[in-house]
């Protein structure tokens, strides 16, 4: 019987993971100096573009800090993004980091 609740855990837990996926972009990686080719090499970014180009109806989700520092980053990572492919319409801006020094990036379905 025991062995049946744990299936039945991670099943759920494996169907959590599959709806949303998440990566951090910490504000020491940021502070490097930025241009094309630094983007496209810097983690979290080449995965998280891929994970988004994977399968149709994503969202991205960016968390970034609060203020006026968190926001101006998370423009200027948004228009990166853009530049990688990832359509603004299908990004969402959000204050509310759980750490000032990184963003949080979270692909989740588009609900409908």
């Amino acid at each position: 019987m025991k062995t049946i609740g744990f299936l039945a855990m991670l099943l759920v837990s494996l169907a959590a993971q599959a709806e949303a996926r998440q990566w951090l972009l910490n504000a020491d990686d940021w502070a490097r100096p930025r241009d094309g080719r630094s983007i496209v090499q810097m983690a979290p970014l080449p995965e998280l573009v891929a994970g988004w180009s994977a399968e149709t109806g994503q969202r991205l989700v960016i968390r970034y800090p609060g203020g006026e520092e968190g926001l101006l980053w998370a423009y200027e990572l948004r228009s990166w993004l853009v530049a990688l492919g990832v359509p603004m319409e299908a990004q969402e801006l959000v204050a509310g980091s759980h750490r000032a020094d990184r963003i949080e990036l979270e692909l989740t379905k588009e609900k409908k």
